[in-house]
């Protein structure tokens, strides 16, 4: 077995068992139903590893003869980090941060339904806006000015 094959087949092993230990549901996790509302989980994921690897000399002697004259290692290391949570209540989603940078991301979760909710309202035509009386009455109080 050659260093090469040997260092590939540890890497191999490594990444697999970093992609068995995450997946979708470590970032953003199950749902969950309390009362009238639904709370998602949303975690930060960091990974490390490190991988190495040589041959011995292949003129040394050794007391103890091996297939294979090739020493090497892994490590590595993943941390998991609740970021915030998704919550879903009376129609309405709000993400709350448990970091201080994502207040803008909160507010635009917070505003976006009430936003699409009027322009969809203005859309319809609904009897409670009258659009283009508005603009006509501000078009004449503008000429009079």
């Amino acid at each position: 077995m050659t260093a090469t094959n040997s260092i590939q087949s540890i890497m191999e092993t490594t990444l697999e068992t970093i992609k068995n230990s995450i997946d979708s549901n470590t970032i953003v996790g199950n749902p969950i139903k309390a009362e009238a509302s639904v709370i998602v989980p949303i975690s930060k994921v960091t990974v490390g590893f490190g991988i190495g690897g040589g041959e011995y000399n292949k003129n040394c002697e050794m007391e103890t003869k091996f297939d294979t004259n090739f020493a090497g290692g892994s490590g590595g290391a993943i941390t998991i980090s609740p970021v915030a949570f998704v919550v879903v209540e009376k129609g309405e989603t709000r993400l709350i941060s448990l970091e201080d940078n994502v207040n803008l991301v909160d507010n635009i979760l917070t505003v976006t339904p009430k936003i699409i909710d009027k322009v969809q309202k203005f859309l319809k035509h609904d009897s409670n806006v009258k659009f283009q009386e508005d603009i006509d009455d501000n078009a004449k109080k503008h000429k009079e000015e």
